[in-house]
């Protein structure tokens, strides 16, 4: 009795992001998916207009409400793990996940290239956060 009480005090509520890709009937006449806020999406998805295909992962900008620095950090950090993975499957035949990325995988120079945007980017995002922006 005590151990189920103790978790249940345990349970915090928490804020997610989860970005949807929807097959959106067209209907010219009504707002742009990308324009729909949370009701609109609620009523595509009740009377079927909108069909939920799959949730995206990675990175979800609000970009009404996200500070350019911390968006700019994300991306950077985004862009690390993506050069990291391919530099993993270039490295080692048998990485879980290797054939996969080398169908379509980027250069060598490209891998390079993405890394020093990657740092690059991240400065930028430092010099935004000392402004507060």
């Amino acid at each position: 009795m005590w151990l189920r009480s103790e978790l249940k005090s345990r349970h915090m509520r928490m804020t997610h992001r989860v970005a949807l890709e929807l097959d959106v009937e067209d209907d010219s006449g009504q707002l742009e998916p990308e324009e729909w806020d949370l009701q609109c999406l609620i009523a595509a998805l009740t009377a079927g207009l909108a069909r939920p295909l799959r949730t995206i992962r990675g990175l979800v900008v609000d970009v009404e409400h996200d500070r350019l620095s911390a968006t700019l950090d994300a991306l950077a950090a985004d862009i690390d793990e993506i050069t990291e993975l391919h530099w993993m499957a270039s490295a080692s035949p048998s990485f879980p996940v290797a054939p996969a990325l080398r169908r379509k995988r980027p250069s060598l120079e490209l891998l390079i290239e993405l890394e020093a945007m990657a740092e690059h980017v991240r400065r930028l995002a430092s010099h935004l956060e000392g402004e507060g922006l």
